[in-house]
This record gives C-alpha cells, structure tokens and sequence, in this order.
C-alpha cells in the first residue's frame, strides 16, 4: 500500500537517517539489498538522473562477498526521477560531513552507501535495521525484499508496461516479471477490463 510505504519512509527518515536514503532508493527504484550495498559512486549520475547497477555485495554464510549482478541481461541503467535525487543529494552532503569528521581514517572504499565511519555495510545489517524501523513504526509485518515488490507494483499502477518494469527490476526475462507480479497485473488491470464494451453503445431496453 503507497500509504504505508509513505509511513515507512517518514519513520525511517525520523529514526534512522544514516539508511534513509538506501532504503528511499529500494522503494523507488526496486534495488535488491546486495546491489545498493554494492553501488559505487561512480555507478551513480545524478546530474545525469541515472545510475547503473553493475555488482552487488551478498553473503555466503556471514562473509560479505563481491559479485556481479544476478541478472542474466547484465548491467542495467535506472533512471532516476527528481524526488529520488533530491534525497541522495542530502545524503551525499551528509556523507561529506562524516568524511570530514573521521579525516585520514576515512576509507576509500568507492561505495555510494556508506557507513558513517566509511566502511561498507553488511547487507545483514540493513536487512536488521529495517526490521528493527517496521517493528518500532507500528506497521505490518514485511520483508526488506518486499520494497522491491512494491516498486514493481508502483511501477505497473504509474503506467509503466511489463518491459519497463523487467529492466527496472534486472529480470533476465520478461516471462519472470509476469510470473512474479501476476496477481499485481490482473488486479491493476481490471479497471480496464470493461474498456472494450464500454465503447459499444447498447440499447438498455433491448430484450
């Protein structure tokens, strides 16, 4: 629900500015945890209104591990819209701030995300921190994961066809997007679902 989401973002915002911006950036744009925490600077284009997501830092048991993207199509370029750069501006300006308070011991990791001593987050740790935001924020039970269905879904109800939904998101294919967000079509477009009679004039009175 676009409500709830709205609620998350203002508690987060609020309660946890540090990872605001990543998890701003996870419902806009339908990122999976590993690609955000494997952003780098130079993958993002804000004057440009894009970034490119090209690896992405998972686990195998609690080892952070660097890899390529999980999809099949390869690099992907997201574009970004207005709302969504205003916020990774203030986070960068911010970001500017910890660098100059830690000086020299500021690490040159290259990432776009950050923690305030530099060093790059453990994907277990914002998956902990955004579970620790929904319990305190009062809303329902979900998943990280589940922001990148709700961009997917906000996708669809903004207008957005199927293949602009499976680049967003880096399906290698189409056919993944359509089984993934099956129900969310169907339901988004049943409001169109009369359009075709709706254009047939009839005649009420006929038998």
């Amino acid at each position: 629900m676009p409500a709830q989401a709205g609620r998350f973002l203002d508690y987060a915002e609020r309660h946890d500015i540090v990872l605001y911006a990543m998890f701003l950036l996870i419902l806009h744009r339908g990122l999976r945890r590993g690609e955000a925490c494997g952003l780098r600077d130079h993958d993002v284009d804000l004057d440009a209104g894009y970034l490119t997501v090209v690896q992405q830092i998972t686990t195998v048991g609690y080892t952070p591990i660097t890899r390529p993207v999980k999809s099949d199509a390869g690099d992907r370029m997201v574009p970004l819209g207005p709302k969504t750069i205003a916020v990774l501006r203030d986070y960068l300006k911010m970001r500017q701030r910890w660098q100059a308070v830690s000086g020299d011991e500021w690490p040159d990791s290259g990432l776009f995300f950050v923690r305030p001593d530099g060093k790059p987050w453990h994907p277990q740790t914002i998956s902990d921190r955004f579970d620790d935001l929904i319990a305190k924020s009062g809303l329902p039970p979900v998943r990280l994961h589940d922001l990148r269905h709700c961009a997917a879904t906000y996708l669809r109800h903004g207008g957005a066809d199927m293949k602009e939904v499976q680049e967003t998101l880096g399906h290698s294919t189409i056919g993944l997007t359509s089984d993934t967000y099956t129900s969310v079509i169907i339901e988004l477009e049943r409001g169109t679902a009369d359009a075709a009679a709706d254009l047939i004039p009839r005649n009420d009175s006929a038998a």
